[in-house]
Formats: C-alpha cells, sequence, structure tokens
C-alpha cells in the first residue's frame, strides 16, 4: 500500500477547514430549522463543563493558554494581541471562520457563512461554550465581536462576602 505524501501543514489546514464547515453547516441546519444556535452552543458548553477541572487554581493565563492552544487556536483564529494580569487576561484574535485558512480552500468567510445562511455573528456566538466551564472554575469568560476582531476574556470572579484589597472597605 502507497503512503500518502501529506505535510503536517496540510493536515492543520484540512482540521481547521473540516470544522470551520461543519460548525458553519451544523449551525446553518440548526437555523433553518428554527432552532437556536445559542441551544446548541450553550448543550456543548454544559457537556464539557467539567473539562476545566485540572486547572482549578491555576492562574487565569494557564486557563486561557489551555483555552487557546486546545480549544480556540485550532479552529483557525490568529492571536492580534495579548493583554495579561494576575486576575485578566484578553486575547484580541482575528474573527472566525479565519480568512487566511478559507482563501486556501478558495472561499471567504461571507461566502461560507452566507453558503450556510449565517452572520458573522451567529458563528462567533460559538465561543460561549466555554462560558460554564471557566465558571465551573470560578473564572468569567466573555468573548466580544468588536470591529472585525474577537475579543476574549477570562478573569476571576471575585468571592461574595470578602472585600478585596483596596476595595475600599474598612476593616474592623
Amino acid at each position: 500500500m502507497a503512503k500518502a505524501n501529506v505535510s503536517k501543514q496540510m493536515l492543520l489546514d484540512g482540521a481547521q477547514m473540516a470544522a470551520s464547515a461543519l460548525c458553519a453547516g451544523t449551525m446553518g441546519f440548526l437555523k433553518q430549522r428554527d432552532i437556536q444556535i445559542e441551544d446548541w452552543v450553550s448543550y456543548i458548553g454544559e457537556n464539557f463543563q467539567g473539562s476545566l477541572g485540572d486547572l482549578e487554581g491555576e492562574g487565569v493565563y494557564q486557563v486561557m493558554q489551555h483555552l487557546l492552544g486546545l480549544q480556540v487556536l485550532p479552529l483557525g483564529a490568529e492571536i492580534i494581541s495579548t493583554d495579561f494580569t494576575e486576575d485578566k487576561a484578553e486575547v484580541t484574535l482575528t474573527t472566525l471562520p479565519s480568512r487566511t485558512l478559507l482563501e486556501k480552500f478558495g472561499t471567504t468567510p461571507r461566502e461560507l457563512l452566507r453558503g450556510f445562511g449565517l452572520t458573522q455573528k451567529d458563528f462567533e456566538s460559538i465561543y460561549a461554550m466555554y462560558e460554564p466551564a471557566a465558571q465551573a472554575i470560578g473564572l468569567r469568560f466573555t468573548h466580544q465581536l468588536k470591529g472585525g476582531q474577537q475579543l476574549l476574556s477570562l478573569e476571576r470572579v471575585p468571592r461574595r462576602g470578602k472585600p478585596r484589597a483596596g476595595s475600599g472597605a474598612k476593616k474592623t
């Protein structure tokens, strides 16, 4: 049997394209049948709620690196900028689906999304799937489509009942 000569880059590109098309196709199918895309995203998020359990107690930087490396970047997004503090990690990304990737396959994000009856806002809602897992380990994950870029934010949720240092609360 002959061995296929496929480069690692070709495999990565193909996997990212397949993931983008599968997500867009699924979202288009749901939308066409009047099923809320957000319900599908919530279902996925709730079923993977414990997926970050091994990272509980880790810093927001480590958790964001995990999400980026294993969840976000494999979808084809590219990092534009990062801003990390002890309690908050923000990453600005290119939007999904990836223009760079799709152009390698002779299409554009607009063509892919329109082909399935989707908007950019529909597609970016996929990021909400990370919210339940982050919440389960005491973090808040948010995402916002802003000016043609995607902003992801992960921050510590202040514990109730204990004022944070410098919060203006008086010690007695």
